[in-house]
Parts: structure tokens; C-alpha cells; sequence
């Protein structure tokens, strides 16, 4: 359309009308998008859900209404000579105005924790994996250090010379330079991030404690299956000279002479020193690696504030080595604040430290069999406890639905050949009693009563 046709148009409209039908237009217009677009978006991590801002829209039009007044010279000059022309237009305004700001308010959505559709798998992926980060922090050291900046002191005890020639010595630790951390209660803060304020402790799925999470780390007992945190996070020992001995004897009758700096410097991760915070290298399990995740999050129960969520951790222990799936954590999530949390963690299926443990109990029951090791051995030796089974055990296939495993292991005598070859299923249910269902037993190396394990009754 040309000019001329846009004015043979035009003019035969009221600048009144011609407004009002370009504002009944824009809203007709923002209706239809505004009923194809979803309001509002999700943030998983923080799950924090955001809504559009309606007073935004009532500016828009009025600003828009703005400008095509100012737009038309012939409206303005009409509006400027007739004060009843301007208040007919400001009724006409205000009355569209007004039924789009009802509209708008009737279509609010309304927050509804059923109506929001979370990702749970995310969400305990991303719990679970900083809860296993801050472990690994917490416990084995994994934060970053300088080599070159390290204090050395020296244990003892002045009332046990034995257990000091036994278990006293040197404990270096090492400056830490990783940014997020510069003390002890930084680290703990780290941790309870993705905890419940009030977490609650399970067995086997039965709640037999809850406690709030303290604010100070050195108050936070028993968090991790009865292991204190302090064992971890030590105190300050600024009082002893670096290279100097440190005494670690206390009167058991009185606690209160118990020094937890000294016994921090034995036993903890980290301690702190002049204001600066130090860690043991690798402390317990030095040629182990770190907690890992074997399995991704499996959701196993939900609800509309809480959800539960299945994971096989491979724990850095002695005889885990080659592990597959390690033990499971049974985690229970709820919402806190609008935040997910983590409000409890418990112990499921452990499929080759069970399997181990059905093994040894079957083998010890056949006489055939007495040669073989399987970690009752007092020296230790040829023996790991259960964990020589473990080390030669491979879970080949795992139901977690029925708890049932099928294991191979090669087994070795108390000589340290290779004796048997065993393939088992194996139940592992973490609320029953392991016990191998059927195994095919296969020798390798023929029986020889000189290599029976202490106590074994004679084959012969």
C-alpha cells in the first residue's frame, strides 16, 4: 500500500480511534504470544523456578501507546484544542489497560512443588558428586600444596616407651595453596554444603539417629558412620616448635588432659599452624587413590519434596583394588529452603566385599579345602583378612533387583599358588545373610596338608 492509499484509510478515522485500535491490536498480539511461551524457567542446581514480570508488559503497551500518539500530528493538535477529546482518550486507555492487567493476573501460574517437573538424576549427580569431592578432601588430603613449604614434629609417649618405639615418629605436612581452602572449618564448610541441616543416620533403611549439623567442625561427631571429623581435620598446633617432640600421654580417668593439638599432629589430615593451614600427604592409604563413583545416580523412590537415589562408591581400601562396584550409598534427598539437600546416606549391597565374605564362609566349611587361604592367617602374610579374597574375586555379573552375584576367583593355598578356580552365585543382600547359592570348584594345585591354615581341621 502506498501513501496516498495508507491516508484515503487514515483519514477517514478519529486519531482516537486510530489509537485505539493499534492498542487493541498490540494486545491481541501479546496474548498470542504470551499463551505460546512458558513463563517461567528452571534452574536445577539451585532449583530456584523464576516468572515473567507482568508489570514489564503493562509498561510496554503504555510506552507503545506513547509513541503512536506522538507519532500523529493531527492527533496532538486535536488533543491540545479539546479537553473532552482527552479525557474520552484516557478512558479508552485506561479501560483496555485495565482488562489486560486482570487477564495477565488470572494467567499468573501459581507456584506448585507437584506441577514442577525436576530432573532428579541431575540433581543427585550433582549432590552426590560434591559430598564424594569434599570426602576425598576431608579425608585423603586431594587439595593441592606445595611440596617445598612443609613443619615435621615428633610423636611419643612418655608413659608407654613400647607403643612410642611402635607408633611414634615423624608426621610432615605441607602448606596448602588450593584457594578454596584456608583452614579447617573452611574444609568443613565445603563439606556440609550439600547437607541437611538435620541429617538423619540409617541401618539397613531404619533411622536409629538425627542430629542438626553443628556450625563448628570441631562439634561434629560421629557424621560419617561413627568416624569423627576431627580425626580429620586437626587443630591448631602453633604451640609446638616445628622438629620438636610432642608428647601424647593423658590421664584416660580425666579427658581433660587430653591434648587434641598433639594428637591432632598424630592422627589428622590437616592441621593448622601461624595461621596457615598444612596437610598430611596421602595420610592413611598412600599408595590408594580417592573415593569414586562406580555407577551413575539410580532414582529408586520419589515424592514431591524428597526423593531417594542408589550409587556404588569404590572406596580406597585394601583389597578394593580392582573392585567393579564397590559399596553402595543409598542416598535421601529433600527440599530445604528450596535447595535440595542431602538428609541421609545408607549402607546398601557391598557386592564383592559380600561375596568374599560368602566365599570364606563356604570354603571354611570343606575340609578339601583347607588350604586354601582365605585371610585367616594371624601373620599376615600371604593374608589380607578378607581382603586376599577380594583381591582375587571379580563380580562378572551383579542383579541389584534380586541381589544376586556371579563371581569368579582364582584362590590361592597358604604358599601363595594358584590353588582353585571358583565360579559362584552368590546372594548379597545387604538385609540378609550372604551365603553362596551354587558354585563349581575347580583344582588347580592338588591338596597338600603341609600348607593347611592354622586351626584347619586335617583333610586327611
Amino acid at each position: 500500500m502506498n501513501m496516498k492509499d495508507y491516508k484515503k484509510v487514515t483519514d477517514r478515522l478519529t486519531p482516537g480511534e486510530r489509537c485505539r485500535k493499534e492498542v487493541l491490536e498490540m494486545s491481541k498480539r501479546e496474548n498470542k504470544i504470551k499463551m505460546n511461551t512458558n513463563e517461567y524457567t528452571e534452574n536445577v542446581s539451585g532449583v530456584e523456578v523464576r516468572h515473567g514480570s507482568s508489570v514489564m508488559r503493562y509498561v510496554s503497551i503504555a510506552a507503545a501507546c506513547a509513541l503512536i500518539v506522538g507519532g500523529i500530528g493531527t492527533t496532538g493538535a486535536l488533543l491540545h484544542k479539546s479537553n473532552k477529546n482527552v479525557q474520552q482518550f484516557a478512558e479508552v486507555i485506561e479501560e483496555e489497560t485495565t482488562a489486560e492487567a486482570v487477564t495477565e493476573i488470572a494467567e499468573e501460574p501459581t507456584e506448585n512443588l507437584a506441577d514442577i517437573d525436576y530432573d532428579y538424576e541431575a540433581i543427585a549427580n550433582e549432590l552426590t558428586q560434591h559430598y564424594i569431592d569434599s570426602l576425598n578432601v576431608m579425608e585423603f588430603g586431594d587439595v593441592t600444596y606445595d611440596s617445598s613449604d612443609s613443619i615435621t614434629f615428633y610423636t611419643y609417649d612418655s608413659t608407654d616407651e613400647e607403643w612410642s618405639n611402635k607408633y611414634g615418629g615423624e608426621h610432615t605436612f605441607y602448606k596448602v595453596t588450593d584457594e578454596r581452602f584456608n583452614s579447617c572449618q573452611d574444609i568443613y564448610e565445603y563439606y556440609k554444603a550439600s547437607i541437611a541441616l538435620v541429617i538423619d543416620r540409617k541401618h539397613f533403611g531404619e533411622t536409629y539417629e538425627s542430629f542438626t549439623m553443628p556450625d563448628n567442625y570441631k562439634d561434629a561427631q560421629g557424621v560419617e558412620d561413627s568416624v569423627t571429623l576431627r580425626s580429620w581435620l586437626g587443630e591448631d598446633v602453633s604451640k609446638f616448635e616445628v622438629g620438636s617432640r610432642v608428647d601424647l600421654a593423658y590421664d584416660p580417668e580425666d579427658e581433660s588432659t587430653v591434648d587434641h593439638a598433639a594428637h591432632s599432629i598424630h592422627t589428622a589430615t590437616y592441621v593448622e599452624y601461624n595461621g596457615q593451614l598444612y596437610v598430611r600427604q596421602k595420610p592413611k592409604f598412600s599408595t590408594a587413590g580417592d573415593n569414586s563413583f562406580s555407577t551413575e545416580p539410580a532414582v529408586t523412590h520419589e515424592e514431591a519434596d524428597s526423593f531417594t537415589v542408589s550409587r556404588f562408591v569404590k572406596a580406597p581400601y585394601l583389597g578394593y583394588a580392582n573392585v567393579k562396584y564397590g559399596d553402595e550409598k543409598i542416598f535421601t534427598f529433600v527440599l530445604e529452603n528450596n535447595e535440595w539437600k542431602i538428609k541421609s546416606i545408607d549402607l546398601g549391597d557391598r557386592p564383592e566385599y559380600t561375596s568374599a565374605v560368602a566365599i570364606q564362609h563356604y570354603i571354611e566349611q570343606k575340609s578339601e579345602y583347607n588350604d586354601i587361604n582365605i585371610g585367616v592367617d594371624t601373620d599376615k602374610v600371604t593374608g589380607l583378612g578378607i581382603g586376599h579374597i577380594m583381591n582375587n574375586l571379580e563380580v562378572t555379573e551383579y542383579d541389584p533387583e534380586m541381589h544376586v552375584c556371579k563371581v569368579h576367583a582364582v584362590l590361592h593355598n597358604m604358599n601363595g599358588e594358584d590353588a582353585i578356580d571358583m565360579t559362584a552365585e552368590v546372594s548379597v543382600n545387604h538385609n540378609g545373610n550372604p551365603v553362596v547359592m551354587s558354585a563349581d570348584i575347580t583344582r588347580i594345585k592338588d591338596y597338600d596338608s603341609s600348607y593347611e591354615r592354622p586351626n584347619a581341621i586335617s583333610a586327611n
